[in-house]
């Protein structure tokens, strides 16, 4: 790590500490995030594994445009170090320095582009995110929106009675199955957490703010209605199935009363990914496919876009077999 010289820290998290950082050799500015042993990396081997997925899923990933790109990684007795592209400031920053937080439509939908393509790339290399959120959501201020921090991810198949985690992402972007218990879930929680960022660039606020598991639910049945999951085969196994919050007689979906100047092509997007039911939900390469997109590119735009011209090249040569390697 003596090639690097540390600029500043820039974020903070359970994981560890992400700093900006400048490689003496080349001048070039990069991330650098230095992973903590305990709290969610384990110790010993299981920190180990925990340093050597999300160097797996980097890797797996690399050369995509949406995805941010691993440069080195290192694992000495003083720590384990991922260093990174630097991509530019979070959602949440940019977000912040605005006189007006919520996006206009075409904005949005750019960045919610962005985001699913990279998404979609995950997902066909077998690997989910599982903490997909505004934090994990980098722009760098020339139109380019990478996805980061794959410290949770993982490949999408579990192995033979080992089920995923349960209760992971964050609990605002945490889809429902996920917090009644599921631990079969797919690739769904993903595109759920992209169906709220998309419901946050568009309002300028969370939609689904809640303080507890149990409050997180309910928000959601309350605003996209829960008929959709209780009709779903899947959801009697669930463990929290018998909850009395799932009792509950619920409205109908109120999404669209709050966001009536949002277009139609635009809301069946947004519908789409907050389906309550993960059968129905809508996949990011679906989604890329509908309307709303079609004509993304002729549209002027605020945040400055990038070239377009080989935004993925190199990711067809990404790790061969990367998917069925990562798993936790």
């Amino acid at each position: 790590m003596e090639h690097y010289e540390r600029l500043g820290k820039i974020g903070e998290g359970t994981s560890g500490i992400v700093y900006k950082a400048r490689d003496r050799r080349t001048g070039e500015t990069v991330a650098i995030k230095r992973l903590r042993a305990g709290a969610g990396n384990g110790e010993g081997d299981a920190f180990e594994k925990t340093f050597r997925r999300e160097v797996r899923c980097l890797e797996a990933c690399r050369g995509h445009p949406c995805i941010v790109e691993l440069r080195a990684a290192h694992r000495d007795p003083a720590g384990a170090f991922l260093v990174m592209e630097y991509a530019g400031q979070s959602l949440p920053e940019v977000m912040r320095a605005r006189a007006e937080r919520a996006l206009p439509e075409p904005d949005a939908r750019r960045v919610m582009r962005r985001l699913l393509e990279g998404a979609a790339a995950m997902h066909a290399r077998g690997l989910l995110h599982r903490d997909l959120k505004p934090d994990n959501v980098l722009l760098d201020g020339r139109g380019g929106v990478k996805i980061c921090d794959l410290g949770l991810s993982r490949a999408a198949a579990a192995a033979p009675g080992a089920p995923h985690t349960p209760g992971l992402a964050t609990l605002w972007y945490r889809a429902p199955e996920m917090i009644l218990g599921s631990g079969d879930y797919d690739a769904g929680v993903d595109t759920w957490a992209l169906g709220c960022i998309m419901a946050e660039l568009l309002a300028g606020a969370p939609l689904f703010p809640g303080r507890s598991e149990m409050d997180q639910l309910n928000r959601v049945f309350d605003t996209v209605g829960m008929q959709d999951i209780a009709s779903w085969p899947g959801f009697a196994r669930l463990p929290r199935a018998g909850s009395p919050l799932c009792r509950r007689a619920r409205p109908p979906s109120r999404l669209r009363e709050l966001f009536p100047a949002l277009s139609a092509a635009g809301f069946d997007v947004l519908a789409g990914l907050l389906a309550c039911r993960p059968d129905r939900r809508l996949t990011a390469a679906d989604a890329l496919r509908y309307p709303w997109f079609a004509d993304a590119a002729a549209v002027p735009e605020v945040l400055p876009d990038q070239p377009r011209a080989s935004r993925c090249a190199g990711f067809a040569a990404g790790v061969a077999g990367a998917g069925e390697a990562i798993v936790a």
